[in-house]
This record gives C-alpha cells, structure tokens and sequence, in this order.
C-alpha cells in the first residue's frame, strides 16, 4: 500500500514545541511537523528569542519545519542561512494567512494577487538560498483564480513542495473547501502539491485520496486538533478506549505541567489551557458541552476536577466529530 506523507500544520499561539512534543510522545504518526510562523525579525540579524520554538534541533521529538512570513528576499535568505546554520535543511514560507492585518500588508496570502513581485522576489532568493522551501498558501486572496498566476511564477522555481488550502482568503476558515478549485491547481503546477483542509477523520481523508490519487502528501490542522488520534488511525492503528482514554490524559498533563513553567500566573495558564479545550473538546461526545463547562472554570484546581470528570466521557463518532468541525469552532490559527 501506497505511504501516504502527514503533516501537522501550524496554529499560531497553540501549537508550540511543548504542543507539537507532546502530540508525538503520546500519538504520533506525522512526517513532518510545521511550526508557527516567524515574522518581523529584520533583514540584517534574527533576535535570538524568535527562533526559541524551534532551536535547538534536537529538542524536537518529530521532524519540524519552521515556518517565516515575509516580503523581503533579504530577508527570506538571511532565514535560510540561520536555519541552516542550526542544522535545518528545509523552511517554509507562509503565503496563506488570511487575516486582514496581515494580507492587507501583501502578507500571508495578501501576495497572492501580486504574481510579478511574488517573481521578482524568488528571483532574487534563489540566487542564493542555501536550504529547500516550501510555500504554504490558498487558492488566492479574493478569489480562486488568482493562485493559477501564481503557480506559473512558481513552475519557474524549484519548490519543495506547495501545500494548498483549498479556500481563498476572505474566507478564512468559513464555507466549503473548493475542490475544483484545488483540481485545477494539480493540473498546472509542475513542483510537488500537498493538500491542506477540512480533514477531520479517517473517513474524509480517504474520499479526498479518492478524488485526488495523484497527491501522496496532506496537512492536518483543525481536524488533528480535535481529534489528536487521526494521524494514528489513518496509519492503521486503533486503539480501545481505555488506551485513547490514558493516552489523552498523558498528553493533557503534560501540556499543562508544561504550561505551569512559562505562565506568568494562573489565569494566564487557565487561559492555554482553555485554547486546547476549544478544539480537543470535540473528540468526546457532545463536545460542544464538554468546552462550555470547560470555558466556566475559573480556577486550575476547578478546571482539573472537571477535566478528570470529562475524560470519563464516551468519545466522538465520526458523525459527531464532523458536526464539531463544521459547527461546534472557528479556526483561530494559521
């Protein structure tokens, strides 16, 4: 059977190295995990601080791509050679953010509709970009048809590999994903093409495998948030509930213990812990209910006597997960 690559997608403010850690010591099953962009660092040094979540190397469990927002080649190359230099081979440019105060800057996907200056700028990265790079982006910024002007200035450089989320950006994360829209980006790109969106179990990963037989890489964001055993099962490995049930209380005890060292004070702990509910609530039946109770909680030692109770709870079918996906969150990530 064909190895199908997973990667984990990055969500600014929640997947952090301790998140990203966590999720491989007690799941697993990715390829690759994507760290949250890096941005605003200068063209001529990187604050030393910025590169906390990714440097050094070996501190992460699972093979990690950090990822940068920018619109400088300067810039971008001096990203290249400092990751380089910590012992990376391979960095991300962030080309699908969608919100306004970033793509109203030609940011994220605000570059979308700017093909020429996307050309003038690889122009000059590839003229010493010392690592591979790899783009992550949408089908435009206003509308679909702008990436396929984009993927003709992209055909002419040596991209790793192009993850796409199938929706522009004044979407954000609202409506359908564009399938056909995603199809007709198969059929122009000639450098290597991922999908990205709307997978939220084993069930709809294979319907997209079914669609598109010709793509062998796929990213996992909101999907994997709510339901941390997909890249397991889409692997193969099941589990019983017992052992989903420990497992999930492991992993929630070490983000939380993790949180208790770099929290200024309860509240703010309360808060990160809070962020991880508002998706990880959806893999337990009614999860909608289960992260009301939870945003309640005004304490940590009522917050842990209710998650203990929680996690007693029967978990999510796929019905029930998908109806947590398309109606129980927003996306607040990247």
């Amino acid at each position: 059977m064909q190895h199908h690559e997973l990667l984990f997608a990055p969500f600014k403010g929640l997947t952090d190295r301790r998140y990203r850690n966590a999720l491989a010591r007690h799941f697993g099953g990715y390829d690759a995990m994507y760290a949250p962009f890096i941005s605003g660092v200068g063209q001529e040094r990187i604050n030393p601080s910025k590169l906390d979540d990714v440097v050094p190397l070996e501190e992460n469990l699972a093979p990690t791509v950090p990822q940068f927002i920018s619109t400088e080649a300067r810039e971008i190359i001096l990203f290249g050679k400092t990751f380089q230099q910590h012992g990376y081979d391979h960095i991300n440019w962030n080309l699908g953010c969608p919100f306004s105060r970033i793509a109203n800057k030609k940011r994220g996907c605000g570059m979308l509709p700017y093909p020429e200056e996307l050309d003038r700028i690889l122009n000059d990265v590839f003229k010493e970009f010392p690592i591979k790079l790899s783009i992550k982006t949408r089908l435009g910024y206003y509308k679909q048809g702008e990436i396929l002007k984009v993927l003709e200035v992209l055909n002419q450089y040596p991209i790793h590999l192009l993850i796409i989320h199938a929706r522009i950006g004044t979407q954000i994360y609202s409506g359908e994903v564009n399938l056909e829209g995603f199809k007709d980006c198969l059929s122009v790109s000639k450098n290597p093409v991922a999908y990205n969106g709307d997978i939220y179990h084993l069930a709809r990963l294979r319907e997209m495998q079914d669609l598109f037989p010709q793509v062998n890489t796929w990213m996992l964001g909101r999907g994997a948030l709510i339901n941390p055993f997909l890249a397991m099962e889409i692997r193969g490995v099941f589990i019983s509930e017992a052992e989903k049930r420990r497992k999930l209380y492991a992993f929630h005890q070490e983000l939380l213990e993790g949180g208790r060292r770099v929290a200024v004070n309860q509240a703010r702990l309360l808060g990160s812990m809070k962020a991880v509910w508002y998706y990880l609530s959806g893999v337990l039946e009614n999860g909608t209910e289960v992260f009301s109770r939870i945003k309640k909680t005004r304490t940590i030692l009522d917050y842990q006597v209710l998650i203990e109770n929680e996690l007693q709870r029967p978990f999510a079918n796929e019905a029930a997960l998908e109806n947590y996906f398309r109606k129980g969150v927003k996306h607040r990530g990247i």
